[in-house]
């Protein structure tokens, strides 16, 4: 903020350009969520597009207009934010456009875009656009909103229950961010944490968001450190220990909170630990500040959320026929969360549904929602079978939500079985040749130097001992490649007797010292159950800078034909 307003402070520069650089920037860094806040962004819009179409820059234009969608986004107002993001969301990437900064504007439409299809519910449509923005942001070489990216795809994971998978994704996004922002890394593990809770890890989730404490004290206002502050008391309530969880809530005292998001958040929990204690009068007290609040504008979840808590504090006071009816309105919340289940099954392409699986679980949930519906009927005075209705419903969402994951673990077993070769266990060809090249591309990026070795060896080992014999002598081989190199360095497959090392951040000499190395092990050894003798020709390369993963690869392999015609047990670099 303060580098915006030093860039302000020198309007209007000599050039419009930069006039109209500071304003697209800017834009980026307002807040929509007030009313007042809201006017004055519509009078900075009128003045940003102004500068903007003045200097005639195509792309800046399209940034504003995608930062425009963002805030209309945030409001609620997704339709009028998705007219504006398609036109330049749908826009074609091509490798070939050297203007990384269009490539760039795309990536980020896109990522808006995923965000509104999310809020929607359409998931299927967000995935989508997540993996273009990640394609985008990758061709334009921009690393840290492709690390976002990340972020967004595991919000997709969250929505369709898939903790684990959403946890993998924010790992990856806080291992890169980590190099890039100190915010970005903590709002990362708050993601993180806030997945560990919805799994029911509480404890985990508590350690997390105590570990970026001083960070989020050091870099946010008191209503971004007071949302943490009361999501300490709130989990620690929920761990019984209330006697932290009330050394929290007085240190949100100390705080000057603005948001009135943040308060409601705060009155929540205050009346949750309240109800936890046996302060009933208290509890109702701040019930009733809830109840008098605009409902209409909380998320599903903070509603659900409320609604469990006025039924318990029903109960408590001996008033079942509040209770029977608050826990109506859950049932209906979890008739709709059997519905966005079912329609969330629908992704087959991405959970790995067959047809047949997905109709015997919608059926079952139809005839879940039936029963349901049929005791609520006989028990609309009846707390007691209200309660037993909607534990049946939450039971229920659980055994679809466990059977999704099982789903979903069974893909990402096959697809890693898909990316190994299937006599050694080491990378298959496909998976090998995708590893170089992005520990190639890697290392252009953060100019360090990376090798290649290509082996070559025995292949009349077959045709004097038979394939059995041959395929024991290759499986004892490749034990003998993956023992001496770096568990950072990656060993495949490329072909019958063929073998690709990549060695990253290897220089050309450490790569022949491995070389010598594996070549002396492998000679020195016998093999198979025939105590073989065997012996491998190498080809070592240092990836020049300039140099594309194909280039590198053929140099490769001219060194290792060249030591295969000197006689084999040779590396020639």
């Amino acid at each position: 903020m303060a580098l915006l307003a030093s860039l302000e402070a020198g309007m209007p520069y000599s050039d419009n350009l930069d006039d109209a650089r500071v304003m697209a920037f800017k834009c980026l860094f307002l807040d929509t969520d007030t009313l007042d806040k809201r006017q004055a962004f519509k009078v900075f819009l009128a003045e940003a597009k102004q500068a903007i179409s003045s200097s005639g820059d195509a792309v800046l234009s399209q940034d504003l207009s995608v930062c425009e969608a963002f805030h209309l986004y945030s409001q609620g107002l997704y339709e009028r934010a998705k007219m504006i993001l398609k036109p330049i969301a749908e826009v074609a990437l091509n490798p070939e456009l050297d203007d990384k900064s269009q490539t760039s504007a795309i990536g980020f439409a896109n990522f808006v875009l995923n965000r509104v299809y999310l809020a929607k519910g359409q998931y299927k449509l967000a995935f989508d656009t997540a993996q273009k923005s990640y394609q985008a942001y990758e061709l334009a070489e921009n690393y840290y909103e492709r690390a976002l990216t990340l972020r967004v795809i595991a919000a997709i994971h969250l929505a369709l229950f898939n903790y684990d998978l959403a946890i993998e994704q924010l790992l990856r996004a806080k291992s890169e961010l980590a190099t890039f922002n100190v915010q970005e890394h903590y709002k990362v593990t708050d993601e993180i944490a806030y997945v560990y809770e919805l799994k029911g890890e509480v404890s985990k989730a508590l350690e997390l968001y105590l570990s970026i404490f001083a960070a989020v004290r050091q870099y946010e206002n008191d209503d971004g450190f007071g949302y943490l502050v009361i999501k300490v008391a709130q989990l620690y309530t929920q761990l019984n220990e209330f006697e932290k969880a009330q050394q929290y809530f007085s240190q949100v005292q100390t705080l000057d909170i603005t948001s009135d998001w943040i308060k409601q958040l705060h009155t929540m929990a205050l009346a949750q630990w309240f109800l936890a204690t046996d302060q009933i009068s208290n509890a109702v007290r701040e019930n009733n500040v809830l109840a008098q609040l605009d409902q209409q504008n909380w998320p599903a979840s903070f509603t659900e959320r409320y609604l469990q808590f006025y039924a318990a504090l029903a109960m408590r006071q001996g008033d079942y026929q509040t209770q029977a009816a608050v826990q109506k309105q859950l049932l209906t919340i979890a008739n709709t969360q059997v519905n966005n289940v079912a329609d969330r099954a629908l992704l087959s392409e991405r959970l790995m549904f067959n047809l047949n699986q997905q109709n015997r679980e919608i059926a079952r949930l139809e005839e879940v929602a039936d029963i349901k519906e049929k005791l609520l009927a006989v028990a609309v005075d009846k707390a007691f079978w209200q309660r037993l209705t909607l534990a049946f419903a939450c039971v229920m969402l659980l055994m679809l939500a466990v059977y999704a994951y099982k789903q979903v673990q069974h893909k990402q077993h096959y697809k890693v079985l898909a990316l190994k070769d299937e006599l050694t266990g080491v990378a298959n060809r496909r998976a090998i040749l995708d590893m170089k090249k992005r520990a190639i591309s890697k290392s252009k990026s953060t100019g360090t130097a990376n090798s290649l070795i290509s082996i070559d060896h025995f292949k009349a080992v077959n045709d004097q001992y038979g394939h059995d014999i041959g395929d024991e002598l290759i499986k004892s081989v490749v034990n003998t490649l993956s023992q001496g190199v770096r568990s950072s360095d990656n060993v495949g497959r490329v072909g019958g007797e063929e073998f690709l090392i990549v060695l990253e951040q290897q220089s050309l000499q450490h790569a022949l010292e491995v070389a010598e190395r594996i070549s002396s092990s492998i000679e020195q050894q016998t093999h198979t159950a025939k105590n073989i003798k065997a012996t491998v020709s190498m080809g070592v390369v240092e990836v020049a800078p300039d140099e594309t993963p194909e280039q590198a690869a053929k140099r490769a392999d001219i060194n290792l034909y060249a030591a295969k015609r000197s006689g084999r047990n040779t590396i020639t670099a």
